[in-house]
């Protein structure tokens, strides 16, 4: 008995660890000595209900935005014409070349400007001043290495409330979230906001060549390491904003499954044990009935829901009612993760947007 409540404990514990510390942008940044000119490039495939919410927030920002280039990659709904409309520019990736990667790639070859932001078709900034403070906080950085924002999750419907652990695991498995912050090297980069020079792209050689497919945000991140530039990871809570998967639960499994047990590899061994335990401790925490009585399974069970509680404000707007339910968000994120390393490791192929992907 005594065991069991200290490896609960421990479990507890162990969330503290590995994601104790977010770093935010701040709010009153520092001006930028000069604004260089911006490019941004926003990769997208049949986007035409989320368009129009990015490019609205993009026409209100408070500061000058050089160019903006939309990569149209295969669209079948309006995306090309939705772009068209807010005075961007438009291309099409080629019928050998498509995917994310091959999209990026393009748009930044066709930049103009001396920074490259890379945008998701499904994000948005939350205020007028969201890029001034990111291109702010790179300036910061000294406008080194590579910026990423892991966007803050909208969450509308019900069954959008299951993608919490998801949120909080790819975060604390990049390294940077954890109580160590910086002292571990990060692991990759957050895909839906990637900010960095055209010259420093370049020189890594950026998306290029990269296989059609996913985890091109890793990748990317480890080119950039190979050629000693840094890694800068903040979230993207009062910054910027996404709501993944709107279309249903199917949309949703097929997102979280696709990388998720590739991804896995690039974590911190350390940090792994720990988000391990504590997603243990979060599926077994209901067990504790079995030994303990009433008062204390209470207490543990308060101490697991508000630590989840904590921890989704800081990713996205999941209902705080809804998280009383999370041991069943813990077992359904590890259901939804073994469904990846099957598909990874076994069938070696994915399904996304419509495409069949060969990993």
């Amino acid at each position: 008995m005594i065991l069991w409540f200290i490896g609960m404990l421990l479990s507890w514990c162990a969330g503290w660890l590995v994601f104790g510390r977010v770093t935010f942008i701040p709010k009153d940044g520092v001006p930028a000595a000069k604004a260089k000119r911006l490019s941004i490039v926003i990769p997208a495939r049949n986007e035409a209900n989320n368009l129009p919410r990015l490019f609205q927030s993009l026409q209100q920002q408070n500061c000058i935005i050089h160019e903006v280039i939309l990569v149209d990659d295969g669209s079948t709904d309006q995306t090309q014409t939705i772009a068209r409309r807010y005075g961007t520019i438009v291309l099409s990736t080629p019928a050998d070349g498509p995917g994310k990667a091959a999209a990026c790639w393009q748009g930044a070859q066709a930049a103009t400007g001396d920074l490259l932001l890379f945008l998701d078709a499904d994000t948005a900034f939350l205020s007028k001043d969201g890029l001034s403070r990111l291109l702010e906080a790179f300036g910061t950085k000294g406008t080194e290495g590579l910026l990423s924002v892991q966007p803050y999750h909208h969450v509308e419907k019900t069954y959008e409330q299951l993608s919490y652990v998801f949120n909080v695991v790819i975060m604390a498995g990049l390294n940077r979230f954890s109580i160590l912050g910086e002292k571990i090297q990060a692991g990759g980069a957050f895909g839906p906001c990637l900010l960095c020079t055209k010259r420093a792209y370049m020189q890594v050689n950026g998306h290029q060549d990269m296989a059609l497919g996913i985890l091109d945000d890793i990748a990317l991140a480890q080119r950039f390491m190979s050629a000693s530039l840094p890694i800068h990871l903040y979230g993207g809570r009062d910054l910027l904003t996404f709501r993944m998967y709107p279309q249903g639960v199917k949309q949703l499994m097929q997102g979280w499954s696709k990388d998720f047990a590739t991804a896995a590899r690039i974590t911190n061994g350390w940090l792994m044990v720990g988000i391990i335990g504590w997603i243990i401790g979060n599926c077994t925490v209901i067990f504790s009935g079995l030994i303990y009585p009433w008062p204390i399974v209470a207490a543990l069970y308060a101490c697991y829901y508000g630590q989840n509680v904590f921890f989704a404000k800081r990713v996205g707007s999941f209902r705080t009612v809804s998280l009383l339910l999370f041991p069943g968000y813990f077992f359904f994120f590890l259901l939804l993760f073994a469904w990846s390393a099957i598909q990874t490791h076994i069938r070696k192929k994915v399904t996304w947007k419509g495409r069949k992907i060969d990993l």
